[in-house]
């Protein structure tokens, strides 16, 4: 293996782009700052694209009286959410809804930025390509279609390594508007941001939380398919999944889905995603992803164990790369209740949790807030499932 010197890619101060026809997208991001970039309002995503959906059956909903999770628990779960400024609570088990409550004037129709847990979304979009055919394995390399990596330091990436956010970026935070780590959350231009994507550890060596690695996959997805990054999301995933019409972030108009990010979308259309997780790739009798890829999506990976495939798992909540505030408030001692959970986590405390041995999916969405803890909804709910087939023993 090369030395790691010989990885890293060095890159200086660099010049912002041009205020050009082409940069504007960029420019005008630049220009209208959000007063709280945590829970930017939706005038602040410019230019949004259509994610088209095909509206479908729900869940069935308990009767009243009759969830299978304790009544206590669940008012518990929906306190903590009101008190944590969460907009939105459902909480599905064995595929029945056991809850649905949303707070402070929001209610099902309200459309939300998922965040992060929009990557997620792409590593699904990738398994599809995959089952298709489409790629062969996930230990190919990515230059197979990305070109522009054919070069010493990036040509070995391989899929897998992406998905699993160890494909060697590390940007460091930065306010310099030439900087790479700007082009990743403001750029112009999907291609540029994967041709310039700078390595800074020797892939596969380590784990760390960058966008550059989701940017790539999106690219992939439509260099592999053939399609664009939208069109196949909404075919393969959104539509099957009987979800509604959504929006997602361009880099500018007319171009390409910034894959890492920002899905404006209803609460109920990610739990769909998160039962179909929860059965194996299935959603409604329909298969939509294989057994072996959803298994492998949320199994712990080589570089992080509490990372899978662009999910969190375990008790993700201990690592501050995955939970800024994991030492401070003392998460990084919190255990799971139920170890085999993973999660979708996107900035805000939106939180999609999947408890395969509990056969439960509890969604919260809501915004930024100090008394939010990433363990209390999978600890607290799963904890009183297990605390009653306990007590019926």
């Amino acid at each position: 293996m090369l030395a790691l010197s010989a990885w890293i890619t060095s890159v200086g101060a660099q010049e912002p782009p041009p205020r050009d026809e082409a940069n504007a997208a960029f420019w005008w991001r630049i220009d209208h700052p959000a007063s709280n970039p945590l829970d930017a309002p939706y005038a602040s995503y410019r230019p949004l694209a259509r994610l088209a959906g095909a509206p479908g059956p729900f869940l069935p909903t308990a009767d009243p009286g009759r969830t299978t999770l304790p009544a206590p628990a669940l008012d518990e779960a929906a306190r903590f959410v009101a008190s944590s400024q969460g907009k939105a609570l459902i909480v599905v088990h064995r595929g029945v809804v056991q809850l649905e409550r949303y707070f402070d004037g929001s209610d099902a129709e309200t459309a939300f930025s998922a965040h992060s847990m929009a990557k997620t979304l792409g590593a699904a979009a990738l398994g599809v390509a995959l089952r298709e055919g489409h790629i062969q394995s996930l230990d190919q390399p990515a230059s197979t279609w990305l070109t522009e990596w054919r070069d010493p330091a990036r040509a070995g990436i391989t899929l897998r390594q992406l998905l699993t956010m160890s494909g060697g970026f590390r940007n460091l935070p930065s306010k310099d508007l030439g900087s790479h780590y700007i082009q990743l959350h403001y750029g112009a231009d999907v291609e540029a941001i994967v041709r310039a994507a700078p390595v800074a550890y020797a892939p596969g060596s380590d784990f760390a939380w960058d966008n550059d690695n989701s940017h790539a996959l999106g690219l992939v997805i439509e260099r592999a398919t053939g399609q664009r990054y939208l069109d196949y999301v909404s075919a393969k995933l959104w539509q099957p999944l009987g979800a509604s019409d959504a929006e997602q972030l361009l880099d500018r108009s007319g171009g390409r889905a910034m894959a890492y990010c920002c899905v404006w979308s209803r609460p109920r259309d990610w739990v769909r995603l998160g039962q179909m997780l929860l059965d194996e790739g299935r959603w409604q009798g329909r298969r939509l992803l294989d057994e072996a890829f959803v298994r492998a999506l949320r199994a712990p990976s080589a570089a992080n164990p509490l990372f899978g495939f662009q999910v969190n798992v375990g008790p993700a909540w201990q690592d501050p790369r995955l939970n800024r505030r994991a030492l401070a408030q003392g998460d990084d001692q919190v255990a799971a209740v139920a170890p085999d959970l993973f999660y979708l986590s996107g900035v805000g405390g939106q939180q999609l949790v999947i408890v395969p041995s509990e056969q439960l999916v509890i969604l919260r969405v809501g915004k930024a807030s100090p008394a939010w803890r990433d363990h209390v909804l999978p600890n607290l709910l799963a904890g009183a499932l297990r605390a009653g087939a306990a007590n019926q023993r």
